[in-house]
C-alpha cells in the first residue's frame, strides 16, 4: 500500500498507483479522496525500458544468443518500480 497525499496513511494500492493518471484517478480506501500520478513518470519509465531492452537486444546479436531477451522483463519491473511506483502521488 502506498501513503495518500490527502491523509498520509497507506490507502492506496500498487495496482491503483499504476493506473492513476488526472482522468481516472487512485481513489484512497481511507479518506476516499484523489489522487493520480503525473505522465512525466510514465514517460520516463517508458523511456527507461526502452534503452534498457535496447541494449539486451545488442547483447543478444552481439553474442547471438537468444536467451538475453528474457532481461527484458525484468527491466520493465525495474523501469516501473523506480520511476512509477517510488514516485509521489499528486492531490486532486
Amino acid at each position: 500500500m502506498h501513503l495518500c497525499p490527502h491523509c498520509h496513511k497507506p490507502g492506496i494500492s500498487s495496482f491503483q498507483k499504476l493506473c492513476s493518471v488526472s482522468y481516472t484517478p487512485a481513489v484512497c480506501t481511507l479518506c476516499h479522496r484523489q489522487s493520480y500520478l503525473n505522465i512525466d513518470t510514465a514517460i520516463r519509465a517508458l523511456i527507461t525500458w526502452t534503452v534498457l531492452t535496447w541494449i539486451f537486444i545488442g547483447v543478444a546479436l552481439y553474442e547471438q544468443m537468444a536467451i538475453y531477451m528474457v532481461g527484458t522483463i525484468p527491466a520493465l519491473l525495474l523501469a516501473v518500480d523506480k520511476h512509477m511506483l517510488k514516485a509521489p502521488l499528486r492531490r486532486l
